[in-house]
């Protein structure tokens, strides 16, 4: 079974795009397909949980070789992740106004589960293993999450739902003219 806390990290992270991550004020939601697609636009307003994202990919790609490292990247992401939690207030994809975050969905805590499970298989492993070759590798099942992901993520990429133009968060209103 901890052989395959590589397959289940990616199936938990795979269906957490399937749900809403966070909800907003005013019965508004953000799906979590949507924050992974745009959540790089939190820099500018100093949100960077994002970042445990691309963080959880090398620890994935790394997971075997670089044993230590996989696991200093995947808690790196889970610090990160359990830091969600303190986010007040985020942009909305309609109104693209600031809506109070009032709890999080199914998808940030699949999504945290994924991380923490990655977290705890690789630790296991890291105590476990004496040589690289001792580590489970990458199974056609694995390959096909990941690539099921790549899909997810250019067709969220696609739909119009999950469209959300960044400029119109981060640059100013418009004066209004008086005639």
């Amino acid at each position: 079974m901890p052989a395959l806390y590589l397959t289940f990290s990616l199936l938990l992270y795979l269906s957490s795009l399937c749900f809403d991550a966070v909800l907003t004020g005013a019965g508004r939601h953000l799906p979590a397909l949507q924050i992974l697609l745009y959540g790089l636009w939190g820099i500018p307003f100093e949100m960077y949980q994002w970042f445990a994202n691309p963080l959880l990919a090398l620890a994935i790609l790394a997971h075997r070789r670089f044993r230590r490292l996989a696991l200093g990247f995947g808690l790196v992401a889970l610090y990160l992740a359990i830091s969600s939690l303190g986010i007040e207030r985020l942009p909305d994809s309609r109104t693209y106004g600031f809506q109070d975050v009032t709890g999080f969905g199914a998808g940030y805590y699949l999504w945290l589960g994924a991380i923490l499970l990655f977290c705890a298989g690789q630790a296991w492993w890291c105590w476990k293993a004496k040589s690289a070759a001792e580590v489970p590798g990458w199974r056609w099942f694995d390959v096909a999450l990941m690539a099921a992901l790549g899909v997810a993520f250019y067709v969220g990429t696609q739909m119009p739902s999950m469209r959300f133009e960044p400029h119109k968060v981060v640059a100013p209103p418009q004066p209004e003219q008086m005639l």
